[in-house]
């Protein structure tokens, strides 16, 4: 066992009995993570709402461990620390792992406390806020846009219409919440209108160009593994991400040696020790990415295992080794095998969802999965955060172009029924 998953206390755990690993949050894209621990052989103790810990009993033996979240609050970062705080004195775990945003902290607290590998207290402390971001990459000269931290957006209205557009964005969300672009002043003047109140925001010149991903395992603040994955958003004002499409750019590498370099500059200003980094970059041109934010926890939409679909090995796994203070076996990251890609789709209209016929996307060789996000009877609208989205696939295709065509096929054959609409029978689009 190597020498940093010796405890704080200088006990080792016993060399005949199986390693336990506490997984703070278990959500449906974690559910990776527990297929691989039963692969190696570990026991798993799991944080999570009653709810979500009455899904995976049944379905993973190697759960021998619960502690629950309030349903209610599990949004909040600060719900999750007193759980796995407990648990952690219950399991004295060999590696304690964060699934999503709210884990983040308390994770990073349990790991410490313990002695364990992970990304560092600074860096979780500085990943859960966007405006510490910017003050860090301003810190060590990385690329970033120009921005404002205001405790009210009509503080920065001066700042913000020398610059138009810009981007508004809370310092602590996910998923597109709260993102939006300003483009005019009059849609300035309608944002304070309906934000001023809001409490702390950031304010960013809006960066024009293609958005992407950098996807890194880290092991004492090496970067053993990058993979780059392209975006297709909603666009202005909210860029809901649409489609998501891993080990991209082998035939651009002055863009992937960009996004290399900068993930590496990224993980040194966090101070990142282990773990999983997702940067999000737009690029100006192929050698000028410029920071959008960094999260160091799994990355949504299924991304995780559509690296792990790319470049054929077992990320997952490979995350739980380096949790357990090992440095596992990865691909180089250069030569994708397949072209991997998560769809998601966006309603054509608002009104009540009445149907949502995905049949088209049955029987398809290159779909691995999907499913709908919502059901018959929800008011839906064109997605302004990712919660709005209808459905979802995984694609496993051969090469870039033909998941490009497949996911313009599936989109054109999913059916989407409103009522409480002028049109209430659309097509997706």
């Amino acid at each position: 066992m190597a020498d940093d998953q010796r405890r704080t206390d200088g006990t080792r755990p016993a060399a005949d009995r199986p390693r336990t690993v506490l997984l703070v949050g278990a959500g449906v894209m974690a559910e990776g993570y527990l297929h691989a621990a039963q692969a190696l052989g570990l026991r798993v103790g799991v944080v999570e709402t009653p709810t979500r810990r009455a899904v995976l009993a049944d379905r993973f033996p190697c759960l021998v461990d619960f502690e629950p979240v309030d349903e209610a609050a599990a949004a909040r970062d600060e719900s999750w620390l007193a759980p796995a705080t407990t648990l952690a004195a219950r399991l004295r775990p060999d590696a304690v792992l964060g699934f999503a945003e709210p884990h983040v902290l308390a994770t990073a607290m349990v790991q410490h406390r313990l002695g364990l590998p992970g990304p560092g207290l600074d860096a979780a402390t500085v990943s859960r806020n966007k405006a510490l971001q910017r003050a860090e990459f301003g810190r060590t000269g990385l690329p970033q846009p120009a921005h404002r931290h205001t405790r009210r957006l009509s503080e920065a209205t001066d700042w913000a219409l020398e610059r138009l557009p810009v981007v508004v964005k809370p310092v602590s969300s996910q998923g597109s919440q709260g993102v939006e672009r300003v483009g005019t002043p009059a849609d300035w003047a309608d944002a304070v209108a309906r934000r001023d109140t809001e409490g702390p925001l950031l304010v960013e010149r809006y960066v024009e160009g293609q958005e992407y991903s950098v996807e890194a395992l880290v092991h004492r603040g090496r970067v053993l593994f990058t993979n780059l994955t392209r975006k297709e958003t909603t666009g202005p004002p909210h860029f809901v991400e649409l489609l998501h499409e891993a080990g991209y750019g082998t035939d651009r590498p002055v863009l992937r040696k960009a996004a290399e370099e900068l993930c590496r500059g990224v993980v040194a200003a966090l101070g990142m020790v282990t773990g999983v980094a997702h940067l999000e970059f737009r690029a100006v041109a192929d050698g000028e990415p410029v920071i959008m934010e960094v999260a160091v926890r799994t990355p949504g939409d299924h991304i995780m295992e559509l690296v792990g679909r790319a470049h054929r090995f077992d990320v997952f796994g490979a995350l739980l080794l380096l949790a357990l203070g090992e440095e596992p076996a990865v691909p180089d990251g250069h030569h994708p095998v397949r072209s991997a890609g998560s769809l998601f789709l966006s309603s054509p209209g608002s009104g009540t969802l009445a149907a949502l016929d995905l049949s088209g996307w049955a029987d398809r060789p290159d779909v691995a999965r999907y499913d709908a996000r919502l059901a018959p009877g929800a008011r839906v609208r064109p997605a302004e955060d990712s919660g709005d989205r209808l459905a979802w696939a995984v694609l496993d295709c051969a090469t870039p172009d033909a998941l490009r065509a497949l996911a313009a096929e599936l989109v054109n054959g999913a059916v989407v029924d409103l009522t409480d609409d002028p049109g209430a029978h659309l097509e997706a689009v």
